[in-house]
């Protein structure tokens, strides 16, 4: 059983509740997976703070209010915790089970990165995983420390007066956990403590921006075959797309998913994908690690035909292997890379490196126990944690180990595993300098940049570069703060997740921005790419709170400078009481016909107005000529919420119809008409 500790050991005791970890890591040790009792310790659950970040609920929740007569599960989580992230799916089909009962689900939110603190982050990551159940952002771990909680994930069970009926650490079956709340929600109807209805909570829907993508988290930038190829996470596909022209436009060429979470093989139009992440390319075919379906898959490029080369479809703790294609299952892939009919898997839910031959279809561990640590040697007795992205360098096999904020290397001839940054488990942070002062948080990927290594320092919302003799570390972009950048200055980040180099070319996964970005290596020049003709599938995944869209005209005439860059100034209507999202990208896009002018997003901290910039080189590419009227299509994508601690938020979007010509008496400063106020919140209670 793979688990993560907090570093200081806290309380195991509140107020005479003995919490089971105890149990748990005795049935860890005889390989058991944890169970969840039902033996009612009589303790009441200690209540919410007041004053802390609530998400996907309208207010703040409490034990003597809300959730009286409701059994309630809170789930002790943080983000970048795999362990955790397994737990969602099941959380999700207990919601459904017990749709029509008085039960909740309640994220407890405790972070172990300081990134992972921050309320904005968790939103990002609520959204990401198509969480629906409220969380709450547990400020300095003050809700775990209140139920002496030690270990991401633990669970505990509330009965609907409000005591703790039990506790348990680790990944519990969805078998447990049911049978668990089916006893206590029938002992709370026989004891009339249980209430009539559930509260069916109204939820945050999903994101929507001008890219078309969703948390999109990897990119394979392939020269040879002069094509992108983009884990579109949030949308459960893959995109390919042409290789970018001036100023970073591409074409698209094919999507592979309809963007419904599954498995199904086949073409393109039909296949299905689970959160896909690494991707490698060999021999003409294109393969996924589909994470979350505990999937490798295999996109023929020659047919378009997706197929399964690995896995079946559970989440298997074999730190071994051995096993081919279906008969071998795996525990959420995560990066790729291929050579020589040899593909490398960063095993991220068994902590460890596998292989996979890709004649034979049969894979194994190549490096770590499948225990979480950081221990160098030999490869059969290494300690890794988290392992995420990969990078091959000549014999070397570099990779990023996140929950260990590190930089490590598989040495392929000798079969040993070292560290080239990184210290342990609780060892994090933003410095450069050399190994022993030089810190890291939680970085998601790696590529070689010459005979560096270019690392997607995520957490900290930039990318470093390492020299692996010196071992120094240096920031290459970004200031340590989610952000977008605007063209012609520096670039920022927001939580990168994917890197991919060809010659002089960076491109980014710029997961939290909804965006992917290339850098010329030489100047560090960057643009955003725009995919033409890409376009988010026609889903709505869970959301009970509509998105809002306003069309605004008649069409505005708007006469333009071609030689200045033009600052189209955006002043949102919102309702009353509520507010942009903080630290969400605003993001726009124009087009004319379908010609796209321009995509660009904007982090705008919620300040008004909000300003996009439109270069001359963007004048130009649009084939305007001077004093010829050109009709534009102007679409800002944002979203906003209720004021307060609460946290309902809702995507919203604006449309408007701009006759453009240009001439040198034109302006190079222009505000959007202001649109009719968006809809207000309508919290429907419809489950």
């Amino acid at each position: 059983m793979n688990h993560k500790l907090n570093h200081t050991w806290t309380m195991l005791m509140l107020a005479g509740l003995t919490v089971s970890v105890f149990l748990f890591y005795h049935r860890m040790m005889n390989n058991d997976n944890p169970v969840l009792g039902v033996t009612d310790s009589g303790i009441p659950a200690p209540d919410f703070p007041a004053d802390f970040t609530w998400i996907n609920t309208p207010e703040p929740l409490s034990f003597q209010h809300q959730l009286k007569g409701q059994v309630v599960l809170l789930d002790f989580w943080t983000y970048g915790c795999i362990n955790c992230i397994h737990l969602i799916p099941t959380e999700e089909r207990l919601l459904h089970h017990f749709a029509n009962e008085p039960f909740e689900i309640i994220g407890v939110e405790s972070a172990k990165f300081t990134n992972e603190a921050v309320a904005s982050h968790v939103r990002d990551a609520v959204l990401r995983y198509g969480i629906t159940n409220p969380v709450i952002v547990d400020q300095h771990m003050q809700i775990w420390n209140e139920y002496g909680v030690n270990a991401w994930p633990t669970l505990v069970l509330v009965d609907a007066s409000g005591h703790v009926v039990e506790s348990v650490a680790g990944e519990v079956s969805y078998k447990a956990l049911e049978q668990a709340i089916a006893t206590t929600i029938a002992v709370d109807r026989k004891a009339g403590t249980l209430a009539v209805h559930p509260l069916n909570l109204p939820v945050q829907h999903t994101l929507v921006s001008a890219t078309g993508l969703l948390f999109p988290g990897n990119i394979i930038a392939d020269a040879a075959m002069h094509r992108l190829f983009i884990a579109d996470t949030g949308h459960n596909r893959i995109v390919e797309a042409t290789w970018p022209g001036a100023m970073g436009h591409c074409k698209l060429v094919e999507t592979f998913g309809n963007g419904r979470a599954g498995h199904v093989d086949g073409a393109a139009v039909h296949a299905e994908f689970d959160a896909p992440q690494g991707l490698a390319v060999d021999d003409g075919s294109l393969y996924v690690a589909d994470t979350m379906g505990q999937y490798i898959r295999k996109i023929n490029l020659h047919t378009d035909m997706v197929s399964t080369v690995l896995g079946n479809g559970r989440e298997v703790y074999d730190t071994s292997g051995g096993g081919i294609g279906s008969q071998q299952g795996i525990n959420s892939p995560w990066g790729l890379t291929a050579r020589g009919h040899t593909l490398y898997i960063a095993m991220a839910g068994e902590h460890q490196i596998w292989m996979l031959n890709l004649q034979t279809d049969q894979a194994r561990a190549l490096a770590g126990t499948g225990a979480e640590g950081l221990q160098n040697g030999p490869a059969d007795q290494a300690l890794l944690a988290q392992p995420s992205g990969l990078a091959l360098h000549g014999h070397i096999l570099y990779f990023a180990d996140s929950e260990n904020s590190a930089v490590r290397g598989l040495n392929l001839k000798t079969m040993t595993v070292f560290t080239v940054i990184g210290h342990g488990l609780f060892d994090f942070g933003d410095k450069n300098g050399g190994p022993n002062t030089a810190l890291l948080q939680h970085d998601l990927d790696v590529a070689m940049l010459g005979k560096q290594i270019l690392v997607a320092d995520t957490y900290n919302d930039q990318l470093r570069l390492v020299n692996p003799v010196t071992r120094r570390v240096s920031t290459y972009v970004g200031n340590g703060q989610p952000g977008t950048g605007v063209p012609g200055g520096p670039l920022e980040l927001n939580e990168p997740g994917g890197l991919s180099i060809a010659g002089r070319d960076i491109f980014v996964a710029d997961t939290n921005n909804q965006r992917l970005v290339e850098i010329n290596a030489h100047r560090k020049s960057w643009h955003q790419l725009v995919i033409a003709g890409l376009t988010a599938p026609a889903m709505d995944r869970h959301a009970k709170v509509p998105a809002a869209s306003v069309t605004i005209g008649p069409t505005t005439t708007v006469q333009l400078n071609p030689d200045r860059t033009l600052s189209l100034q955006f002043v949102p209507q919102l309702p009353p009481f509520t507010h942009l999202t903080p630290d969400i990208p605003m993001s726009i896009k124009i087009t004319s016909g379908s010609h796209i002018v321009t995509e660009e997003s904007v982090n705008d901290h919620g300040t008004i107005p909000v300003v996009f910039a439109l270069t001359p080189k963007q004048f130009a590419m649009a084939n305007i000529r001077n004093h010829v009227r050109q009709l534009w299509r102007v679409k800002v994508f944002f979203a906003y919420c209720t004021n307060g601690n609460q946290g309902l938020c809702v995507p919203a979007s604006q449309t408007w119809s701009l006759a453009v010509t240009l001439c040198s008496r034109g302006v190079s400063r222009a505000l959007l008409p202001r649109a009719l106020e968006v809809p207000a919140l309508q919290l429907r209670k419809d489950h």
